[in-house]
């Protein structure tokens, strides 16, 4: 299974007409071991063999799917992301990727608002779904976030955690 959440290397499987299919390097042809990066993404040399540095995550209709463009952050750091966006379900936060990153309202420390940068780490969820927290086990190394309720002061950028 492909992990989702970090930077791997992954080889050319096969090239179709919507992109780039995508496997571990001892990965076998099923679709839990493939992942799909999209033709958008397919550079015009790409092809069966050649290895790419990816990033895995779900899409909006929670299928894996990988990208070469580079997140804001990654599982097991944390870093400051803007709030785009306030729904029922919790906070989006703009993570550099095409799909917005959840910030659930149970992992909030207090209210968030649009626009705001926040200071949260990158988890897995039990559904296998990535999404943010502000919920810092560890105190970073420029200090504890929660001197600023998890608040970002502009100082605090990635930190692993």
């Amino acid at each position: 299974m492909i992990p989702i959440g970090v930077w791997q290397e992954l080889k050319v499987d096969r090239i179709k007409s919507h992109g780039a299919y995508l496997t571990l390097q001892q990965g076998t042809e099923n679709e839990d071991m493939d992942v799909l990066l999209p033709k958008k993404e397919v550079g015009a040399r790409m092809k069966p063999g050649d290895t790419v540095m990816a990033f895995v995550y779900r899409d909006s209709d929670e299928r894996k799917i990988a990208t070469l463009r580079k997140p804001k952050i990654v599982v097991g750091e944390a870093a400051v992301l803007r709030v785009k966006d306030i729904t029922r379900i919790g906070a989006f936060l703009d993570w550099g990727l095409e799909k917005d990153l959840l910030l659930p309202f149970a992992e909030q420390n207090g209210k968030v608002k649009k626009g705001q940068e926040v200071f949260v780490r990158l988890y897995v969820d039990k559904s296998d779904r990535l999404a943010a927290s502000q919920k810092i086990e560890q105190d970073d190394a420029a200090g504890s976030h929660k001197k600023h309720g998890g608040i970002a002061d502009n100082t605090e950028k990635k930190i692993p955690c």
